[in-house]
């Protein structure tokens, strides 16, 4: 997984680790949301983890839904797939259409 990110580690805004529920729809692909492993969040994106069944590429148009820790709100967040590395699974990098406000982003970390 480090090779994913230290290669050519992009990102803008620092990760961090987050415990929540997270689900994806694949945009023209999916039929419903499925569960995915929440790797890391950041105000620019979030990374993912996805079975190795899922034929996902860069460029692809992806919608997420968050569980907001602490509440029954969920929130539903727009990307695009900008990076994916296969191994058992499926990791796949995501970049938000709008960044996280700051405060959306603190309700959602590890403290």
């Amino acid at each position: 997984m480090d090779d994913f990110f230290s290669r050519e580690d992009r990102r803008a805004k620092d990760r961090f680790q987050a415990r929540t529920m997270v689900q994806y729809f694949l945009k023209n692909r999916s039929l419903r949301y499925m569960d995915c492993d929440l790797v890391d969040v950041s105000r620019s994106g979030i990374a993912i983890r996805v079975p190795l069944t899922e034929d996902i590429i860069p460029g692809m148009d992806v919608s997420l839904e968050i569980a907001v820790p602490g509440s029954l709100a969920q929130m539903t967040v727009a990307g695009r797939i900008h990076r994916v590395q296969r191994g058992r699974k499926i990791l796949a990098g995501i970049k938000f259409d709008i960044p996280l406000e700051q405060d959306v982003l603190d309700r959602l970390i590890v403290q």
